[in-house]
């Protein structure tokens, strides 16, 4: 971890115990999101506008935050105009429907290196809505966008188990976005299908090609073993930071 980081860290822990805010508290207030603080304790960079919303809600600013100056900064009035640029979450719609996802079989497809490789496949079930997501204003228009929790290990340290993504099903995926593969070695007429969460490597005509982390593979997937695949829409895109 970097000097930086570990500043920005200590700075955001300080501010914390000041307030008497718990990481997840500060991240809900901040983006309405509980895990902002946890990312960036692991190593993940905010954008801009997220690390203002945070510095607005831990009464400071960015470059305190940063190191980049020793003075606190922060007046409540510009704490309360840096808030104001994310919607409180009980402002939002408690409306995205959130599908019902449990660890599947692995499946073994080809690996470029090492042969058959098992890929983790998770059992996604369309008719069982388990959660509802709070839908940000920049979504407002996006009936069709739905919600995950990730199961298994396999994308970790990008997506770990129990982790809420949400997902596209009409803007298509470009190569390095995260993806939802709907896999076609099942009936769906009840809802449930076998998919795959991993990143798309490319894409042709005749495969799709994918990552996992863990085990760590690249594999190719026919196009007749797969019918769909949705975009995993980041957090940032949704809030449109």
């Amino acid at each position: 971890m970097t000097d930086r980081n570990t500043i920005l860290i200590d700075r955001i822990e300080e501010r914390l115990q000041a307030l008497s805010m718990s990481d997840r508290k500060a991240s809900m207030a901040a983006v309405g999101k509980p895990d902002m603080i946890r990312d960036i304790r692991r190593g993940r960079q905010p954008i801009g506008a997220r690390l203002s919303a945070l510095a607005g809600v831990l009464e400071t600013s960015v470059e305190y935050l940063q190191g980049a100056s020793d003075q606190l900064g922060g007046s409540q009035a510009d704490s309360s105009s840096i808030r104001a640029l994310v919607p409180r979450p009980q402002d939002m719609l408690l409306d995205i429907p959130v599908y019902g996802t449990a660890l599947g079989s692995e499946s073994e497809y080809g690996d470029q290196a090492d042969g058959l490789v098992a890929i983790e496949q998770t059992d996604l079930n369309t008719s069982e809505v388990v959660d509802r997501f709070r839908r940000p204003p920049n979504l407002m228009n996006r009936r069709d966008v739905y919600g995950l929790y990730v199961a298994g290990d396999s994308m970790e340290p990008a997506y770990e188990a129990g982790r809420g993504i949400l997902v596209d099903p009409k803007k298509p995926p470009s190569s390095r976005d995260y993806v939802v593969v709907y896999l076609r070695n099942r009936d769906d007429s009840d809802g449930a299908a076998g998919v795959l969460i991993k990143r798309l490597v490319r894409r042709s005509g005749s495969y799709i090609e994918l990552e996992q982390y863990n085990p760590a593979a690249v594999f190719r997937l026919d196009s007749r073993l797969y019918r769909e695949v949705h975009r995993v829409m980041p957090w940032d895109e949704a809030f449109g930071m």
